[in-house]
């Protein structure tokens, strides 16, 4: 197996870190264009908003409760569908849109065969909650990995390859 570049690993997730935010255009755009209502608000002589303060002075345009629930809905409904695109994809041939677009492929690190669906999403909020959150280091840990695992791939027990 030839391990695949940090580089390379990057780009797709940056291809499908895209793809994914495309998912909440939904949610964004039934914050800003959905039904509001007016309110009572605070402004400061620096322009901040508070809205149910005690000293109210002005009148602001909120979404309403309404609004805010769709928004919210559509917000988990992406954030699943995106944990299903990495779970179910990888989980079966290895690749993401973005992992394909730059060549590389997550295998087993014994048989070289897709991890399944279940391994997958272990990976992925292994690497969502744990990889990312401490300072980046279990992604930066594939720089000095030799087999350029990262945290995330060594909990699975996962390399990724050039396809």
């Amino acid at each position: 197996m030839q391990y695949a570049g940090v580089g390379a690993r990057f780009g797709a997730m940056l291809i499908d870190g895209l793809i994914l935010a495309l998912l909440f255009i939904p949610a964004i755009v039934v914050i800003f264009a959905g039904p509001t209502r007016i309110t009572t608000c605070s402004i400061d002589e620096d322009g901040g908003i508070s809205i149910g303060g005690e000293f109210d002075n002005d009148l602001c345009e909120v979404p309403t409760g309404g609004t805010i629930a769709a928004a919210i809905l559509l917000g988990l409904i992406a954030l699943a569908a995106g944990v299903l695109y990495h779970s179910l994809l990888v989980g079966r041939t290895g690749q993401t849109f973005g992992k394909r677009a730059t060549g590389v492929r997550v295998v087993d690190a014994t048989s070289g065969l897709p991890i399944g669906s279940g391994r997958a999403l272990g990976r992925y909020l292994f690497a969502l909650f744990i990889s990312g959150n401490l300072c980046l280091l279990g992604y930066l840990w594939a720089f000095w990995d030799p087999r350029k695992q990262t945290w995330h791939d060594k909990v699975v027990s996962s390399v990724v390859i050039k396809a």
